[in-house]
């Protein structure tokens, strides 16, 4: 396979400097127009309270993001900092970092770091969507939001045409580290000759290495009428460490008028990593649907409504032990999901009110109410399963949040 590892690594060095040529440049030398826009949601007041514990008051920065866009002629430069992340890891501020050019009529080109498309992500009331990490009770499934991705992508439509399509080839922000033969470096402990593995080592990369890892995405949207959307999207995704790639599909409809607004979204998903991956699962299937809507009151009020339900039937590996270089590899007693078979039945249910302070604010209060029902190898019930927060609960809660576009 071509190893784009000598493009794509300098290309993310090209967008840095890119853009520091953008700012620190005089618009009338460039001829430039920049844009600066962010998003803040604050948890003015927000209260959860997970079944067999006690409530908690929860005050604070919700989301905080900031968005940086240049075009100069055919080239544009998007950057996308998310200074709510993890800021600790290399490169991790940066969501998005990539170039495109539209110099050719209906078609765009993209390469740099951010977001491979195939999903369809709409906010809840108070929380996001599953597949955005919205839950109060944890999520076992795999498909979150495709972001921070090295990619090149080409999109081909507009809307004015009725349709966009846009395909994406990706590779993961981390990679396994491998020494000089491939063989991967494990987070491990030793005793004699006994090494006790917890997990393979990463390493956080700006470029990946199609020996290691790849990935494609493809999302068609289509646009029938102006206040209708439909769309559908495919993800493959394969590294060298696993025999089956992970492969999943999503669907979703968008209705949007003055009087109302209505939004739905299913996927269906398989994923397999090897044992000692993040995450690890020998095979896990998956679905999620979601179902919502918002009813506009008149100019400035508004009442919302939003259900998830989410499948999950996650098989376990099991873990041999084998021998390297003299030595025995063994699982560590860390890994607590092993040889069990898992099925999770997630579901949450969300309505509020929603006043419009400005064109660019606006305030929500509402409530969440979600369960999650978990199976260990056909035994309900359970209130505690290695490797699974919150089995067989109910969760609460109410928030009254400040949202602002600038």
């Amino acid at each position: 396979m071509t190893d784009l590892s000598s493009i794509l690594h300098p290309l993310f060095r090209y967008v840095l400097i890119f853009s520091l040529i953008l700012i620190s440049s005089p618009l009338k030398t460039w001829s430039l127009e920049t844009n600066v826009k962010g998003f803040v949601a604050l948890d003015l007041l927000n209260w959860e309270k997970i079944e067999g514990r006690k409530g908690k008051a929860v005050i604070g920065i919700g989301v905080l993001d900031l968005k940086i866009f240049a075009e100069h002629d055919a080239m544009t430069f998007n950057m996308k900092l998310d200074l709510d992340g993890n800021l600790s890891e290399e490169n991790n501020i940066f969501e998005e970092a990539y170039v495109g050019y539209k110099g050719i009529r209906d078609f765009r080109f993209m390469a740099g770091k951010g977001v491979a498309r195939f999903q369809t992500l709409h906010w809840g009331v108070i929380e996001n969507t599953y597949q955005d990490g919205g839950t109060v009770l944890g999520a076992e499934h795999s498909f979150y939001k495709l972001s921070k991705r090295a990619f090149v992508s080409i999109a081909y439509g507009h809307y004015s045409r009725g349709f966009l399509n846009t395909f994406t080839f990706f590779g993961n922000s981390k990679e396994v580290k491998t020494d000089e033969d491939g063989v991967p470096y494990y987070d491990s402990t030793s005793s004699g000759n006994n090494v006790f593995v917890k997990g393979y080592t990463y390493e956080s990369v700006t470029a990946f290495d199609t020996d290691k890892q790849m990935g494609l995405a493809n999302r068609l949207e289509l646009y029938p009428t102006e206040s209708l959307k439909l769309a559908n999207g495919f993800v493959v995704m394969r590294n060298k460490f696993t025999e089956k790639s992970t492969v999943g599909g999503t669907v979703s409809l968008g209705l949007e008028t003055s009087a109302l607004e209505f939004w739905a979204s299913f996927l269906y998903g398989y994923t397999s990593t090897a044992p000692y991956e993040r995450f690890s699962t020998y095979g896990k299937k998956e679905s999620i649907l979601q179902l919502g809507g918002e009813i506009f009151l008149n100019e400035d009020w508004s009442f919302l409504a939003n259900a998830e339900g989410m499948i999950v039937d996650d098989r376990a590996h099991t873990y041999p032990s084998f021998i390297y270089k003299g030595k025995t590899y063994q699982k560590s007693n860390d890994i607590r999901k092993h040889s069990t078979t898992i099925k999770t039945t997630q579901y949450k249910l969300e309505s509020g009110i929603k006043y419009k302070l400005n064109k660019s604010a606006f305030m929500t209060l509402g409530g969440l109410y979600e369960r999650k029902i978990v199976e260990k190898d056909g035994t309900p019930n359970l209130l505690s399963i290695d490797g699974v927060f919150s089995p067989n609960r109910q969760a609460f809660k109410g928030a009254l949040t400040l949202s602002y576009w600038f």
